[in-house]
């Protein structure tokens, strides 16, 4: 093709982590004429889904690149990922259609909205690409798992091609029939400059203390850092008992907000884990939180990928994960950039910690290997991974 591409992204709301790399794309791949088509805006209340706050992000997320918001908000909208009839536009076939695209890239079908976009691509013969973060934490049993399968495996296949984020995304399109040679490599990416730079005043030996003294955490303190919503899949309380294992050496800085909050604050002080809860961090405020803090905590039954894990490692901060995390295999090499733990080992998790704590005290730092190691997931790397697919249908 002798002309840019022209790719329509079909995605439910701006995302945070999302809007940057289409910005990039926007600005250093010449290869694609990027449209982006969301269904709704949504409220500060909507996006306050298990945060138990409303909010707004800090950043504009439909600036420096193409899109379109098909309708007005809803009350009764829901982009709630749980939630498969909270959302849908039944005029999104002419929205696809009028941006004349080569290609379009949906990202799965959790939605309804998502999975009409699906049917009007096939039935408009518009190749379609999938990227998604699905792996196979919990695979079903039964009579359920043979439905699921059938399922997953029909609707992957109104694909044309198939982008992995990672080796457990990977594993997840081979497991359902996806042949190796059109799985296109697009790693989970965060902006990683823009993290270590907000993260840098705060990393000076004077600075820092400063920093810790100003959010009530003692200058020589273990920081642990918590970031995410205070629910059951979460599992923050872990932190504090693996703290509490640690016989209290060390402070958790705990960034976020949720309906286990109040659960979280009684067992710190039955515990007599010192905690500092900071609230909801906006991405602005988070490389501060990472520069003052020695390690991140992220012990969750599952995530289908962890940015948060790459937000930190771009500030030089090593991380400690579940093995329900899926950028563990990834990003987390025990004993360079982390350590893994079983979920719900809390013994384990403490294990991690103190591993971690001895190393600063020997003045062992990871933080190169976390920086260098990430730099592998960037939005350079998965907007090649983006272009190669897109090629490859259109060729």
């Amino acid at each position: 093709m002798n002309r840019r591409i022209r790719l329509t992204v079909v995605m439910t709301h701006p995302v945070q982590y999302f809007s940057p790399w289409f910005r990039y794309i926007e600005q250093e791949a010449p290869e694609l004429d990027l449209t982006v088509l969301y269904a709704i805006e949504p409220t500060a209340d909507q996006q306050a889904v298990e945060f138990a706050r409303a909010f707004t992000w800090d950043g504009s997320l439909r600036d420096g690149y193409r899109n379109s918001v098909l309708r007005m908000t809803k009350e009764e909208d829901s982009i709630a990922s749980e939630r498969f009839f909270g959302l849908d536009v039944p005029g999104l076939g002419n929205a696809i259609r009028a941006t004349e695209p080569d290609v379009a890239l949906v990202s799965g079908w959790h939605s309804a909205f998502l999975v009409r976009a699906i049917w009007e691509c096939r039935s408009a013969r518009i190749p379609l690409v999938y990227r998604g973060d699905s792996y196979l934490v919990h695979r079903h049993k039964g009579l359920r798992s043979w439905t699921w399968g059938a399922r997953t495996r029909f609707i992957l296949g109104r694909y044309d091609v198939w982008l992995s984020v990672g080796r457990l995304a990977r594993e997840y399109l081979e497991f359902f029939g996806v042949a190796g040679d059109r799985i296109f490599d697009s790693p989970h990416a965060v902006d990683n400059d823009f993290f270590a730079r907000e993260a840098a005043p705060f990393r000076d030996g004077a600075r820092r203390l400063e920093a810790r003294r100003e959010w009530g955490i003692p200058g020589e303190a273990y920081v642990a850092l918590f970031v995410g919503k205070f629910i059951e899949r979460k599992r923050p309380l872990d932190v504090i008992d693996a703290l509490h294992v640690m016989n209290g050496d060390g402070v958790l800085l705990a960034a976020g907000s949720g309906d286990l909050e109040s659960e979280c604050r009684e067992r710190a002080r039955e515990k007599n884990v010192p905690v500092v809860f900071k609230g909801f961090l906006n991405q602005s405020e988070l490389g501060r939180a990472c520069a003052i803090a020695d390690c991140l905590v992220l012990p969750s039954v599952y995530e289908t990928w962890g940015l948060v894990v790459n937000e930190a490692m771009a500030t030089g901060l090593p991380c400690v994960v579940s093995d329900g995390v899926a950028c563990a295999p990834d990003l987390i090499v025990p004993g360079e950039t982390g350590e893994v733990f079983s979920v719900g080992d809390v013994s384990g998790l403490a294990s991690g910690l103190t591993r971690l704590r001895s190393e600063k005290e020997e003045g062992r730092i990871r933080s190169t290997k976390c920086r260098d190691l990430v730099k592998q997931y960037s939005y350079k790397h998965a907007t090649e991974g983006l272009v190669r697919a897109c090629e490859a249908v259109v060729a």
